[in-house]
């Protein structure tokens, strides 16, 4: 009886039926594409030593959350303005030549690198402009970059003073003892080294082309590197402004200051003169495990010194 009574519903509903029968698959859900990752995860990986690749794993992370990601939403909406893709992603071969650049150049200076230590690498580019945070793995031998921002550098304006900055390695010498700014203002409401307490490295004179009635000549300037006005410059690094200076993002300031990451030789004196005023160093800082000393200033447009 049940099989007859299958029959016969079978045989009433044909459409049904055929409508089991013919009924097409689910179409499966298309993966959403892998997402990249950050770039200096890629970096930190060829670093041997398990303590220091972690390190720079978190310094990397602690860079994108508090300085690039600070830099891309004050540029947002504001497409063609700036290359933005070279903060998350500064391409590999673009990496590659920069950390060729910076290699050849320390060691063209004879720069101390017996320690692994970190450093500032400015590409003044003016189609590039950017600050990579860098670590020289002693043990390779090798650069790595594992944070991105935008700088301005010196732009000649005729009838100023200003100069291009100049191309080498730079120290930031006990010396050439730094200071924070005043956060004063001058007669066009600039806050020229940015806001009060920002921090002011100073690498001491150097020779750099000056625009004079004759043409262009090298002359000397005192080269600093440090923030600018936060409401009226910030928003134009990314493009040559500066009268020679490394100018930084008030992020990236207060990041390289916390992190001592220039001050290798103020760490010394700290720990070693326990009655000397340190008032330069943050008292809040956290430094990194091997603090540098070294400014390398390259030109991409230029291409590597090691070419």
């Amino acid at each position: 009886m049940a099989g007859l009574l299958a029959v016969f519903l079978t045989a009433g509903l044909p459409g049904l039926a055929l409508a089991t029968k013919d009924k097409p698959a689910a179409t499966p859900t298309a993966a959403a594409p892998a997402k990249a990752k950050p770039f200096y995860e890629a970096e930190a990986a060829a670093v041997a030593d398990a303590a220091a690749r972690q390190e720079l794993l978190d310094v990397g992370r602690q860079f994108a959350e508090a300085v690039t990601a600070r830099t891309m939403a004050r540029f947002s909406g504001k497409a063609g303005q700036r290359r933005l893709e070279l903060l998350t992603d500064p391409g590999q071969a673009y990496r590659d030549t920069a950390r060729a650049d910076a290699l050849a150049r320390l060691q063209a200076a004879n720069a101390d690198l017996a320690a692994s230590q970190y450093f500032v690498y400015a590409d003044r580019n003016p189609a590039t402009q950017l600050l990579l945070l860098a670590y020289y793995d002693a043990q390779a031998k090798r650069v790595a970059f594992v944070g991105a921002d935008f700088i301005s550098s010196g732009k000649l304006r005729p009838r100023e003073d200003s100069f291009i900055t100049p191309v080498g390695v730079f120290e930031h010498l006990p010396e050439n003892w730094g200071y924070r700014a005043e956060g004063s203002k001058n007669s066009k409401g600039w806050r020229g080294l940015g806001a009060r307490g920002s921090r002011v490295w100073d690498f001491g004179y150097q020779q750099a082309p000056r625009q004079f009635r004759q043409g262009v000549y090298d002359s000397q300037m005192r080269l600093l590197m440090h923030a600018t006005d936060p409401d009226q410059g910030e928003p134009r690094l990314g493009g040559p402004d500066s009268k020679g200076c490394v100018r930084v993002s008030a992020a990236a300031n207060a990041f390289l200051d916390n992190r001592s990451i220039l001050d290798r030789h103020y760490e010394q004196i700290a720990a070693t003169d326990k009655e000397r005023d340190m008032w330069l160093l943050r008292r809040d800082r956290a430094p990194v495990s091997h603090p540098g000393s070294y400014l390398v200033v390259g030109d991409s447009a230029q291409g590597s010194a090691s070419n």
